[in-house]
Protein backbone atom coordinates (compact mmCIF):
# COMPACT_ATOMS: atom_id res chain seq x y z
CA UNK A 1 0.00 0.00 0.00
CA UNK A 2 1.44 3.37 -0.98
CA UNK A 3 2.27 5.95 1.69
CA UNK A 4 0.43 9.51 1.07
CA UNK A 5 2.37 12.19 0.65
CA UNK A 6 3.92 13.69 4.05
CA UNK A 7 1.78 17.04 5.13
CA UNK A 8 5.62 18.95 4.87
CA UNK A 9 5.88 17.73 1.73
CA UNK A 10 7.98 20.28 -0.88
CA UNK A 11 4.68 19.76 -3.51
CA UNK A 12 2.17 20.46 -1.09
CA UNK A 13 4.36 23.75 0.22
CA UNK A 14 4.55 25.01 -3.30
CA UNK A 15 0.87 24.73 -3.89
CA UNK A 16 0.51 26.73 -0.34
CA UNK A 17 2.84 29.46 -1.30
CA UNK A 18 0.84 29.41 -4.57
CA UNK A 19 -2.26 29.86 -3.32
CA UNK A 20 -0.92 32.74 -0.78
CA UNK A 21 0.51 34.59 -3.53
CA UNK A 22 -3.04 34.07 -5.40
CA UNK A 23 -4.93 35.28 -2.50
CA UNK A 24 -2.70 38.53 -1.77
CA UNK A 25 -2.57 39.55 -5.01
CA UNK A 26 -6.45 39.85 -5.14
CA UNK A 27 -6.30 41.46 -1.47
CA UNK A 28 -4.05 43.70 -3.14
CA UNK A 29 -6.65 44.43 -6.44
CA UNK A 30 -9.31 45.18 -4.13
CA UNK A 31 -7.39 47.59 -1.83
CA UNK A 32 -6.25 49.59 -5.19
CA UNK A 33 -9.99 49.21 -7.03
CA UNK A 34 -11.92 50.19 -3.85
CA UNK A 35 -10.45 53.81 -3.35
CA UNK A 36 -10.46 54.43 -7.29
CA UNK A 37 -14.25 53.46 -7.57
CA UNK A 38 -14.83 55.58 -4.58
CA UNK A 39 -13.02 58.60 -6.61
CA UNK A 40 -15.62 58.00 -9.65
CA UNK A 41 -18.45 57.47 -7.94
CA UNK A 42 -19.43 60.90 -7.01
CA UNK A 43 -19.44 62.03 -10.57
CA UNK A 44 -21.07 58.92 -11.47
CA UNK A 45 -23.94 59.19 -9.36
CA UNK A 46 -24.58 62.95 -10.24
CA UNK A 47 -24.70 62.00 -13.55
CA UNK A 48 -27.27 59.34 -13.15
CA UNK A 49 -29.17 62.45 -10.92
CA UNK A 50 -29.04 64.60 -13.78
CA UNK A 51 -30.45 62.49 -15.96
CA UNK A 52 -33.11 61.53 -14.22
CA UNK A 53 -33.65 65.05 -13.75
CA UNK A 54 -34.12 65.65 -17.18
CA UNK A 55 -36.34 62.50 -17.28
CA UNK A 56 -38.66 63.64 -14.52
CA UNK A 57 -38.91 67.31 -16.24
CA UNK A 58 -39.48 65.66 -19.75
CA UNK A 59 -42.59 63.46 -18.24
CA UNK A 60 -43.71 66.41 -16.62
CA UNK A 61 -43.75 68.32 -19.45
CA UNK A 62 -45.66 66.00 -21.41
CA UNK A 63 -48.25 65.89 -18.44
CA UNK A 64 -48.75 69.34 -18.25
CA UNK A 65 -48.99 69.90 -22.36
CA UNK A 66 -51.90 67.28 -21.78
CA UNK A 67 -53.22 68.19 -18.84
CA UNK A 68 -52.87 71.72 -17.53
CA UNK A 69 -52.07 73.83 -21.17
CA UNK A 70 -55.71 74.16 -21.53
CA UNK A 71 -56.27 76.83 -18.89
CA UNK A 72 -52.53 77.58 -18.60
CA UNK A 73 -51.53 78.06 -21.70
CA UNK A 74 -48.89 76.00 -23.15
CA UNK A 75 -45.44 76.09 -21.39
CA UNK A 76 -47.77 77.26 -18.46
CA UNK A 77 -47.32 81.25 -20.46
CA UNK A 78 -50.83 82.00 -19.53
CA UNK A 79 -53.87 81.99 -21.57
CA UNK A 80 -56.41 84.17 -19.87
CA UNK A 81 -58.10 81.37 -18.11
CA UNK A 82 -55.79 80.03 -15.18
CA UNK A 83 -53.13 82.26 -13.75
CA UNK A 84 -49.64 82.21 -15.55
CA UNK A 85 -47.49 79.45 -14.39
CA UNK A 86 -44.09 80.39 -15.66
CA UNK A 87 -44.08 83.76 -13.99
CA UNK A 88 -41.19 84.87 -12.22
CA UNK A 89 -43.98 86.52 -9.23
CA UNK A 90 -45.23 82.92 -8.87
CA UNK A 91 -42.83 80.51 -8.95
CA UNK A 92 -40.74 82.77 -6.55
CA UNK A 93 -43.60 82.88 -4.19
CA UNK A 94 -44.12 79.03 -4.25
CA UNK A 95 -42.12 76.10 -2.81
CA UNK A 96 -41.85 72.95 -4.84
CA UNK A 97 -44.29 71.33 -1.90
CA UNK A 98 -46.57 73.70 -2.52
CA UNK A 99 -46.54 73.69 -5.97
CA UNK A 100 -47.25 69.74 -5.34
CA UNK A 101 -50.28 70.25 -2.57
CA UNK A 102 -51.72 72.77 -5.36
CA UNK A 103 -51.75 69.99 -8.17
CA UNK A 104 -52.75 67.30 -6.13
CA UNK A 105 -55.58 69.27 -3.66
CA UNK A 106 -56.58 71.86 -6.21
CA UNK A 107 -57.47 75.39 -5.34
CA UNK A 108 -61.63 75.45 -3.03
CA UNK A 109 -64.26 77.73 -4.77
CA UNK A 110 -61.93 77.99 -8.57
CA UNK A 111 -61.82 76.17 -11.53
CA UNK A 112 -58.72 74.07 -10.02
CA UNK A 113 -59.80 70.41 -9.25
CA UNK A 114 -57.33 68.00 -7.84
CA UNK A 115 -55.30 66.30 -9.69
CA UNK A 116 -54.43 63.50 -7.42
CA UNK A 117 -55.75 60.14 -8.47
CA UNK A 118 -57.11 59.61 -5.04
CA UNK A 119 -59.08 63.01 -5.51
CA UNK A 120 -60.22 61.74 -8.77
CA UNK A 121 -57.51 63.54 -10.72
CA UNK A 122 -55.90 61.59 -13.21
CA UNK A 123 -51.62 61.87 -11.65
CA UNK A 124 -50.16 59.57 -9.32
CA UNK A 125 -48.24 61.44 -6.70
CA UNK A 126 -44.68 60.53 -9.15
CA UNK A 127 -46.49 62.31 -11.81
CA UNK A 128 -47.30 64.93 -9.50
CA UNK A 129 -44.00 65.77 -8.92
CA UNK A 130 -42.88 65.44 -12.19
CA UNK A 131 -45.40 68.45 -13.16
CA UNK A 132 -44.04 70.19 -10.22
CA UNK A 133 -40.19 69.72 -10.94
CA UNK A 134 -41.48 71.12 -14.67
CA UNK A 135 -42.14 74.21 -13.71
CA UNK A 136 -39.76 74.65 -11.48
CA UNK A 137 -37.20 73.96 -14.37
CA UNK A 138 -39.10 77.19 -15.60
CA UNK A 139 -38.15 79.76 -12.33
CA UNK A 140 -34.50 80.78 -14.01
CA UNK A 141 -35.47 82.26 -16.92
CA UNK A 142 -39.22 83.09 -15.76
CA UNK A 143 -40.38 86.37 -17.29
CA UNK A 144 -42.49 88.89 -14.90
CA UNK A 145 -45.80 88.77 -15.43
CA UNK A 146 -47.64 91.73 -13.58
CA UNK A 147 -51.06 89.83 -14.23
CA UNK A 148 -50.41 86.57 -13.54
CA UNK A 149 -52.88 85.80 -11.13
CA UNK A 150 -55.20 86.53 -14.12
CA UNK A 151 -53.46 84.49 -17.15
CA UNK A 152 -51.87 87.59 -18.54
CA UNK A 153 -49.58 85.45 -21.44
CA UNK A 154 -45.86 85.85 -20.58
CA UNK A 155 -43.86 88.35 -22.83
CA UNK A 156 -41.36 85.77 -23.72
CA UNK A 157 -41.90 81.53 -24.28
CA UNK A 158 -40.43 79.99 -20.98
CA UNK A 159 -40.79 76.61 -22.69
CA UNK A 160 -37.67 76.62 -23.69
CA UNK A 161 -35.47 76.22 -20.41
CA UNK A 162 -37.25 73.25 -19.85
CA UNK A 163 -36.68 71.83 -23.41
CA UNK A 164 -32.96 73.02 -23.07
CA UNK A 165 -32.57 70.69 -19.85
CA UNK A 166 -34.30 67.94 -21.48
CA UNK A 167 -32.47 68.28 -24.33
CA UNK A 168 -35.58 67.91 -26.80
CA UNK A 169 -35.86 71.57 -29.53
Amino acid sequence: MPMPDPLDSPELARSLDHTYVLGLSCMLLLVIAFPLYKLQEPSRRNAAHEAMERESVSLGRGAFDLHCAGCHGPGGTGNGVGPTLASREFLSLVSDQQLEWLIAGGIPGSPMGAYHIDLGGPFTAQEITRVARYLRSMEATAPSVDGWRDGKRAATSTARPAAALTGTP
